[in-house]
C-alpha cells in the first residue's frame, strides 16, 4: 500500500525525523516504492504550497526537502497500481492552495467521463478522485465537497480504500475508509496523522472507519472528528482486497 504523513503545527517545524529517521519513517530508500512527494505550507494561511514530487523515489534532493520548515506538511509515498512513474502520477496532487493524496485503488473510475469535470493530467484513479472533489468543492465548507466525492465513489465504483489527505491551505483533512489504516498523534503544539504509527514510543490513536479528522495549526491540541457519509451509505460500499482489485 501507499504511505501518507501529515502534520500541522502552531509554529513551523521540520519533519526530517518522521520522513527519514523514525522507526517506521515515511521514506525508505532501497524499498520498492515508486515515487514520493510533499506539499509544505510555510504559514498555512491559504497560500499555495511548496509542492515537490519525485516519481522515481528517494534521491539527492530528499535531504533538502526533508528539512523544509512549515506549519502544515502533506507527504505521500507511492506504490503504483495505476499509471506509470511520472510527475503527473505522483502524489500529492497540487492545484492552487489545494493538495490531495490517496491511499488505495478505485476500480473503473476512469469511466467517470463528464465534460464538466476538469480532465486529469495523469492516469491515476487517485487524481480522478481529486478532480471530483475539486469540481464539487465549496471553499467556505470543504467538507461538503469531500462528502460528495466519497459518496459518489461509493455508489458507483468498487475500491480497496478511499483513505486520503486533503489540504485547503489552512487545514488538513484526513479520512479513512476501507482496507488502509490511518493513525493520529498529539504532541505539544503539533498534530500528526499517518497511514501507520511512525514512531514506537508515542501514543498513536487509530482512526475508525468513515471518520474524517480536521487538523488545524491554530488549534493543534487535538483534531476535530466527524463521520463523513454515515452507515447507510457505507453499507453500499464494495470494498475489495488489493489483490482482487489488481486482477480486474
Amino acid at each position: 500500500m501507499c504511505r501518507v504523513l501529515g502534520s500541522v503545527a502552531s509554529e513551523p517545524v521540520s519533519l526530517r525525523h518522521e520522513l527519514l529517521e523514525a522507526e517506521r519513517a515515511l521514506v525508505r530508500p532501497g524499498n520498492s516504492d515508486e515515487g514520493w512527494g510533499m506539499a509544505a505550507y510555510r504559514r498555512a494561511e491559504g497560500e499555495e504550497p511548496i509542492c515537490a514530487r519525485y516519481p522515481h523515489g528517494a534521491g539527492a534532493d530528499l535531504q533538502d526537502i526533508a528539512d523544509t520548515k512549515a506549519r502544515l506538511h502533506h507527504a505521500h509515498v507511492r506504490q503504483a497500481t495505476t499509471g506509470d512513474c511520472t510527475p503527473e502520477n505522483t502524489h500529492p496532487f497540487c492545484l492552487g492552495p489545494y493538495s490531495f493524496s490517496h491511499n488505495g485503488t478505485i476500480l473503473n473510475i476512469n469511466q467517470l467521463i463528464d465534460s464538466s469535470i476538469e480532465a486529469a493530467a495523469g492516469e491515476t484513479d487517485s487524481e480522478r478522485l481529486f478532480r471530483l472533489v475539486m469540481h464539487h468543492l465549496d471553499s467556505s465548507d470543504p467538507i461538503d465537497g469531500l462528502r460528495y466525492a466519497v459518496q459518489a465513489t461509493i455508489e458507483r465504483f468498487p475500491f480497496s480504500s478511499l483513505s486520503f489527505l486533503f489540504c485547503d491551505g489552512e487545514r488538513l483533512y484526513a479520512y479513512r475508509l476501507g482496507l488502509c489504516e490511518l493513525h493520529w498523534l498529539s504532541r505539544p503544539g503539533q498534530l500528526l496523522v499517518a497511514s501507520e504509527a511512525v514512531t514506537e514510543d508515542e501514543g498513536w490513536h487509530s482512526v475508525k472507519q468513515d471518520v474524517l479528522l480536521v487538523l488545524d495549526p491554530r488549534d493543534a491540541d487535538s483534531p476535530h472528528a466527524e463521520r463523513l457519509v454515515g452507515d447507510d451509505v457505507m453499507a453500499r460500499a464494495d470494498i475489495r482486497s488489493l489483490a482482487s482489485a489488481s486482477a480486474e
